[in-house]
C-alpha cells in the first residue's frame, strides 16, 4: 500500500491533507481526486475560484491534479 495525500487548490490558498489515505495503485488514488473534485463541484458556491486537487505522496512529490469544473449557475 502506498499513502496519497489530497490537497485541494484554491487561487491564494491550498488546503492540505495532513492524514492521506492509502490505495494500492495510483489509479485508485486518482479516482478518489476525481470524487473529492466532484463533490466540490456539487456543492461549491458560485463565488468559488478556480480550484484543483493536488495529489502528493510520502515525500511530497506532486503525482497529478485533478481540475474542479466552474459549473454555470442555473
Amino acid at each position: 500500500m502506498k499513502r496519497f495525500f489530497f490537497d485541494v487548490a484554491m487561487q491564494s490558498s491550498v488546503h492540505y491533507d495532513y492524514s492521506g489515505k492509502d490505495f494500492a495503485t495510483t489509479e485508485e488514488a486518482r479516482e478518489l481526486a476525481e470524487l473529492i473534485a466532484l463533490d466540490i463541484e456539487c456543492t461549491a458556491e458560485n463565488n468559488m475560484t478556480a480550484f484543483e486537487v493536488q495529489v502528493r505522496n510520502v515525500t511530497g512529490d506532486s503525482l497529478f491534479k485533478v481540475p474542479v469544473r466552474c459549473l454555470a449557475a442555473a
